[in-house]
């Protein structure tokens, strides 16, 4: 006797919101802010996180504040 388990399926509201420029772009600010972060400063745990959200958004091409402003950078042909 097999006991199968199914995970339950969570409808994502969209895919991808975030366009290949807007990643680059974050992709960059956020190595940006790391190299900052790593330098010293005063607030540095602010910096990480954001770098950790913009690295984040940009590895999933999904961003929560386009969602809530309705934004969509990706350019679908």
């Amino acid at each position: 006797m097999a006991f199968k388990f199914k995970l339950p399926e969570f409808k994502q509201p969209e895919k991808c919101n975030v366009g290949k420029k807007d990643r680059i772009i974050r992709l960059a600010v956020a190595v940006l802010l790391l190299i900052g972060f790593y330098r010293g400063g005063f607030h540095n745990w602010v910096i990480a996180l954001i770098a950790l959200v913009l690295l984040a958004t940009a590895y999933f091409g999904f961003c929560p504040a386009y969602l809530v402003t309705k934004t969509n950078t990706n350019q679908k042909d």
